[in-house]
């Protein structure tokens, strides 16, 4: 599955840290709706991954030691590049 220039560039504001769909949207200029699909379809071709973070699921998650929601009992979603995803950014920019 190739990926789209959205989704691309979606991968690389992700490599970079911290980002939210707002503030991809705008530095992209599409709307928020738009980003989110594409996260969507990035989590189904298998380049994020969506964690759900709930207290109960903090012992099992693999953001356990950095996670700056560990000692507030919210529910939040995150999302994650998988080893696909960092191979994507990697080979499509360190030419």
């Amino acid at each position: 599955m190739s990926l789209n220039n959205l989704e691309i560039e979606i991968l690389r504001k992700i490599a970079k840290g911290s980002w939210s769909f707002q503030s991809i949207s705008q530095e992209l200029n599409v709307p928020v709706s738009h980003v989110k699909m594409a996260v969507k379809d990035l989590v189904m071709k298998g380049y994020l991954r969506r964690i759900e973070c709930v207290k109960e699921n903090c012992t099992k998650c693999p953001l356990r030691k950095t996670c700056p929601f560990s000692y507030v009992p919210l529910n939040v979603v995150t999302y994650v590049m998988t080893e696909k995803g960092i191979r994507a950014i990697e080979k499509r920019f360190s030419k």
